[in-house]
């Protein structure tokens, strides 16, 4: 239940800081961000129906689909999406993303949902603690068979004594004072890089902040989803 909410949560904010863009002409509402905007609503359509009646018993479980996808694109509209929010907030992303059309992007052997999500948490993070005036870098790269995803914010870090605690459910650092979250997004995004075999490493970037480093390796997803295509979820 609470991931679900968390994630919903997500998903209402890109489409509302979206529309307030457009409202407000910071956005000119193109074909690519109204796509960005009806995507962040089906996203919140799919998750409200774990929350019916005949999906209520016990943890919310989503079903794996790994499957031959184009994970470039999965990701370019992911970041898509938050530009909206980074303009709210005063925020400039500096993006180099692997490009959709490259045939290393097609063919990626992953769940296409897991990774927006994985991408969602950790850009969310990233603009959570980024203050205004900050800059974000955003750097997916393909690599063989492998995706690297890094994300680096213009935060005040990670402090050395919780580096070990980040992925825990439920854990706020020190540095997240007031800033609204549930502590439960970078603990998302750690089950759900593992489930595809990866890993993810957190680091902190001289005059910068944290830089959260993505690791898919493109292979089947771990044993968990492959015994009953089920896995419980936070």
């Amino acid at each position: 239940m609470r991931r679900v909410v968390h994630e919903i949560g997500n998903h209402l904010a890109i489409a509302v800081a979206s529309i307030e863009a457009f409202r407000d002409g910071l956005l000119e509402p193109s074909p690519e961000w109204l796509e960005a905007v009806l995507q962040a609503l089906r996203e919140v359509d799919a998750l409200l129906e774990e929350l019916a009646p005949e999906h209520s018993s016990g943890e919310p479980v989503l079903a794996a689909s790994a499957r031959p996808i184009n994970v470039c694109a999965v990701v370019t509209n992911e970041v898509l999406a938050f530009e909206a929010s980074a303009l709210k907030h005063g925020i400039a992303f500096s993006v180099e993303r692997c490009m959709v059309h490259d045939p290393a992007c097609v063919n990626f052997d992953g769940d296409p949902i897991r990774i927006a999500e994985i991408v969602n948490n950790v850009i969310s993070n990233a603009i959570r603690y980024t203050p205004s005036g900050g800059r974000i870098d955003i750097d997916c790269r393909r690599s063989g068979g492998a995706l690297t995803l890094s994300v680096t914010d213009g935060g005040p870090g990670v402090r050395d004594d919780e580096i070990e605690r980040i992925f825990e459910a439920g854990f706020r650092g020190s540095a997240s004072g007031n800033t609204a979250g549930s502590g439960l997004g970078l603990a998302l995004v750690k089950r759900f890089v593992e489930e595809h075999g990866g890993r993810i490493d957190v680091e902190n970037v001289a005059e910068r902040g944290a830089r959260f480093t993505v690791h898919l390796p493109g292979t089947a997803i771990d044993a968990r989803l492959a015994e009953d295509g089920t896995v419980s979820l936070l």
